[in-house]
């Protein structure tokens, strides 16, 4: 990582820390906010490398859950050709007693893979400070209820990357549902990592004892990257 980005990106997340600390006005935050994410992610749009009309974006919407407005993991850099895709369809505010993305705003699959995004570019670009895709234990603590996963289960590495994985689960009452189908009680630290939508597990076990015989995985693959983003029509 570049000692002088790193001393740059530093300052700004002081500043925004202190501003939020501080009860600064909502404006001024989401400034230094907007101002964070675009410089961490190099002024470039995260998905095709493009440089123009760039925005910081909000991965799940701040009017969905207010407190991940200022979090860092929260936001992702992206062009005005990749910004069309996540506010495509029902934009406005939403129903909070409905459940998450049930008007079609939240894209929860779409907003699954910005996450997955991030943790490779953070990857390719030796990001690995903890503060520059920030999540809150809260905020793991909701996305987890949302799911349905308890806490025995674990979930390792940085928050951005325990985020996507927690995302990327199948809700956990639809699991069970589907293991019980097959005879299968699932143990409640179980944890979905394998890359397929079925497979034949040799590690959970029916009831009497005999290996389970299909398995449904939901696998959220990181939002792809673009490699020619020139050919890109604005």
């Amino acid at each position: 990582m570049n000692e002088n980005l790193k001393t740059d990106l530093s300052h700004i997340y002081d500043g925004l820390v202190k501003a939020v600390d501080g009860n600064r006005s909502n404006t001024y935050c989401l400034s230094l906010w907007s101002k964070f994410i675009r410089e961490r992610d190099g002024h470039r749009c995260v998905i095709c490398n493009s440089k123009n009309g760039l925005s910081a974006h909000h991965i799940i919407r701040k009017s969905f859950w207010k407190y991940l407005r200022y979090q860092t993991g929260n936001g992702i850099t992206l062009c005005r050709v990749c910004h069309k895709d996540p506010h495509a369809g029902f934009n406005g505010r939403p129903d909070l007693n409905q459940p998450m993305d049930a008007q079609g705003g939240e894209k929860i699959d779409l907003f699954t893979g910005y996450l997955g995004a991030l943790v490779i570019d953070s990857s390719r670009r030796n990001l690995f400070d903890e503060h520059l895709y920030y999540f809150s234990d809260k905020a793991l603590h909701a996305f987890r209820e949302i799911q349905g996963i308890p806490d025995d289960a674990i979930f390792k590495g940085r928050k951005i990357e325990q985020a996507y994985q927690i995302w990327n689960q199948t809700p956990r009452g639809m699991l069970e549902a589907i293991m019980q189908s097959v005879g299968v009680k699932l143990p409640d630290n179980y944890v979905q990592n394998e890359i397929a939508t079925i497979h034949y597990s040799s590690t959970l076990k029916k009831e009497d004892g005999s290996p389970a015989d299909v398995l449904y995985f939901r696998y959220i693959p990181p939002t792809e990257f673009k490699e020619n983003p020139d050919d890109a029509e604005e």
